[in-house]
């Protein structure tokens, strides 16, 4: 995400410490703040600064461009207003940032209480609320379909044991654990990251520490370098999930290494596989008495105008040796425009033009319908994959010899289906792909040479120079 001016941004404790430095520095772009915050007069004060940043970039604004909200986190009524003022007042929210958080008041080992005061009170805020401020700043995000970027602040303490305040480093542990997990919200074009300081400068828990152990640790890391930190998880759009840790003594890295998340980490092959739900074939496939396909009726560059759709009768009994297929998912290829002008034929226009109507479409992936006799090897129900003429159809007649099964009949599956170039492309790319993802595969000279299709109803639009066939 680009950091730029008309953009908007709620952070929790922003009226001191790092709270109030990326409040600031978020201002200075030009982007509208919410400052939420217990302390009325600190919050009011850092709001009005944000105003006096942005004011270089807005004028003539019909409403704040930084708002000060009293507000207690632990309290979801509370927290929830919160939002929906910002929501009211700015339209959206393209950034959150929750840096509310304390340090256990009573140290753990003395503390006769119950809690509520201190151990309790700190896990609710430091946690508990972060928690709660992530659901509504996902919530705020999807309700206005746009994407965002929310930065759950975390601690170094989160990444090794504190023991003079466990309480504290357990909380910020959650903290870690919590947002490294919502790494699937990426998928939903929201970004959730944490940013993991040591003793930061100008904090409560940097001026509570004994200057001697923050000169082991390193000294103070400057504020400077957690804002730098924050920004670059906001705008690094490969960012999601990911911890960064910032030290004196090592300065910003992604925590864990590489080679610690190999410990842990199973392939990408295996985890697809683990995650995916078992395929299960409709228990009694109904076969229509007709079905609708699309046949090539003229020949013609312009797919469009040499291609329409018909409804024809579904032959029964199955050929031998041969199989129906229920097309799920066609493939729209780049060479469907060469197939439209007959150039995949011997002969001349006229000889051509004779066979006219013919099917039209190369790839596809479904389920098997129905099978004729002498297959032995293929089972109704089984997910297949074809390369042959004529996917562009809700069922297609393929030679059983023709099939390829698959584990399911996912969009994924068609994306692997290319030849040529085209499939250098995917073969290059198919490390990015994740499971249940759609993707184009896109050829150099026509921009558009593979994209997978819904089937179901069938509809054509215009996409690039080519006709897409959209079965919904």
């Amino acid at each position: 995400m680009e950091l730029k001016p008309g953009l908007s941004a709620l952070v929790t404790g922003g009226a001191s410490g790092i709270g109030k430095a990326l409040s600031l520095a978020l201002g200075a772009k030009g982007i509208f703040v919410t400052v939420v915050d217990l302390s009325e007069e600190k919050g009011k004060e850092v709001a009005s600064l944000v105003q006096k940043e942005n004011a270089n970039f807005h004028t003539s604004l019909g409403f704040p461009s930084a708002l000060f909200v009293k507000c207690d986190v632990t309290d979801t009524g509370n927290i929830a207003a919160a939002f929906e003022k910002h929501l009211a007042t700015f339209g959206g929210l393209d950034i959150c940032i929750n840096s509310a958080g304390i340090i256990n008041p009573i140290p753990f080992h003395k503390d006769q209480t119950d809690g509520t005061r201190s151990w309790r009170l700190t896990v609710n805020l430091n946690l508990i609320a972060v928690i709660d401020c992530t659901r509504l700043a996902i919530k705020t995000m999807q309700a206005v379909k746009k994407p965002g970027v929310i930065i759950n602040m975390g601690s170094a303490a989160g990444l090794y044991p504190l023991d003079g305040d466990p309480i504290y480093s357990g909380s910020k542990g959650g903290v870690v654990q919590f947002t490294r997990s919502l790494v699937p919200y990426k998928h939903k074009g929201i970004r959730i990251n944490v940013l993991c300081p040591e003793f930061v400068e100008r904090t409560d828990m940097g001026l509570k520490a004994g200057s001697k152990f923050v000169s082991i640790m390193g000294g103070f890391v400057r504020m400077e370098m957690v804002v730098k930190g924050a920004f670059e998880l906001i705008t690094d759009e490969s960012k999601a999930g990911s911890c960064l840790w910032i030290t004196n003594r090592r300065g910003m890295e992604y925590w864990p290494t590489p080679a610690e998340e190999a410990k842990y980490l199973i392939s990408q092959t295996k985890r697809a596989v683990t995650n995916a739900p078992i395929f299960q074939a409709p228990l009694n496939l109904q076969l229509p008495q007709s079905f609708e396909k699309l046949v090539v009726h003229t020949l013609s560059h312009n797919f469009r105008n040499a291609t329409g759709v018909v409804r024809t009768p579904l032959r029964l009994p199955i050929k031998p040796d041969h199989v129906l297929v229920k097309v799920i998912y066609a493939g729209v290829n780049a060479s469907d425009v060469n197939y439209s002008s007959g150039r995949y034929f011997s002969g001349s226009n006229k000889d051509l033009e004779s066979q006219l109507p013919f099917d039209c479409g190369f790839e596809a992936v479904g389920i098997i319908a129905a099978v004729g006799e002498s297959v032995t090897n293929l089972k109704v129900g089984t997910p297949a994959a074809i390369m042959t003429f004529g996917s562009y159809a809700e069922f297609t007649m393929v030679p059983s010899k023709h099939i390829l099964p698959v584990e399911r009949p996912d969009p994924e599956v068609v994306a692997m289906l290319t030849s040529g170039l085209t499939a250098s492309i995917a073969l290059e790319k198919v490390k990015c792909m994740r499971m249940y993802s759609r993707k184009i595969m896109c050829s150099p000279k026509t921009v558009s040479a593979h994209i997978c299709i819904c089937v179901s109803e069938l509809h054509i639009i215009s996409f690039a120079e080519f006709l897409v066939v959209t079965f919904r």
